[in-house]
This record gives C-alpha cells, sequence and structure tokens, in this order.
C-alpha cells in the first residue's frame, strides 16, 4: 500500500489504493527470484519490455507475502526494463492484477514446515498497460 500512497497516480491510487485501504482486497510485493541472490535487488532477471502501449512481463518470483491468499488481487512486481545502462536505473515496478493470463500462481511455500501465505509465481507473457508502471521506467529503486 504504502508504494502506490507515496508513488502511486492519481489513477492508480483511485483503483488499487482506495480498495487496500478498505479491506476489500490485499496486495502482495513480488521481488525475491530464485536462482539469484535476491538481497541484491540489482540481480533479478524478471524481464519488463515494452510492446507499444503495453509491457510484457516474464519471469519466476516466490517468497510473495500474501500472494496465496484469495483475497489477495494486486501483485506489486519488482523487474528490469533495461539490462544496460546504470545498475541502479534498470529496475521498474509495476501494479499487476494477481488475475491477469499468463500469471500463473504455482504453489504455496512453506515457514519452518508450516503452511503460510508465501507463494511461488510464474510470469509467462503477461501483459499489462503502460499505465501500470509505477513512477516510471527505471526509478523502481526511488
Amino acid at each position: 500500500m504504502e508504494v502506490i500512497e507515496k508513488f502511486g497516480s492519481p489513477e492508480q491510487k483511485e483503483q488499487w489504493l482506495k480498495p487496500l485501504l478498505d479491506g476489500e482486497i490485499r496486495s502482495a510485493f513480488c521481488m525475491t527470484e530464485p536462482g539469484v541472490a535476491s538481497s541484491d535487488a540489482t540481480n533479478i532477471s524478471c524481464r519488463m519490455e515494452r510492446d507499444g502501449d503495453e509491457y510484457v512481463v516474464n519471469g519466476h518470483k516466490w517468497w510473495a507475502s500474501g500472494a496465496i491468499r484469495p483475497e489477495c488481487k494486486l501483485l506489486v512486481v519488482l523487474g528490469k526494463t533495461s539490462f544496460t545502462g546504470p545498475i541502479h536505473k534498470q529496475q521498474t515496478m509495476m501494479l499487476i492484477p494477481k488475475h491477469t493470463p499468463g500469471v500463473k500462481i504455482l504453489r504455496g511455500l512453506k515457514v519452518f514446515g508450516h503452511m503460510g501465505d508465501h507463494a511461488e509465481i510464474i510470469f509467462d507473457d503477461v501483459r499489462v498497460p503502460a499505465s501500470a508502471v509505477v513512477l516510471g521506467e527505471g526509478r523502481g529503486f526511488e
């Protein structure tokens, strides 16, 4: 919620922040990826490629807290729109509805042997409008 409140456009706030604050829906943050040291988010490999007025998102995320819950309707996703240039200007954050075609919740993940609400997620040619970008391309670390 804080990302949308601080950096979201008026349209993003109307669409997502209001129902989040009213408790109608929940969101999940998707940054961590298998196979890379996600504690250094410059290592992420999720691709967000511009295609006209849309972006096509492809990547593999896990430990997305809350994503397995049925009331989670929004994924706040950190990925790369550039793989060149300044290393801290390659990342972009997007708001992706959980039920967008190509978003696949693979499984819930156990924590200390107990099922929680963390999820493993695949983004497979997920198309989102350019308006899903938070703050602007390459500004995911701001």
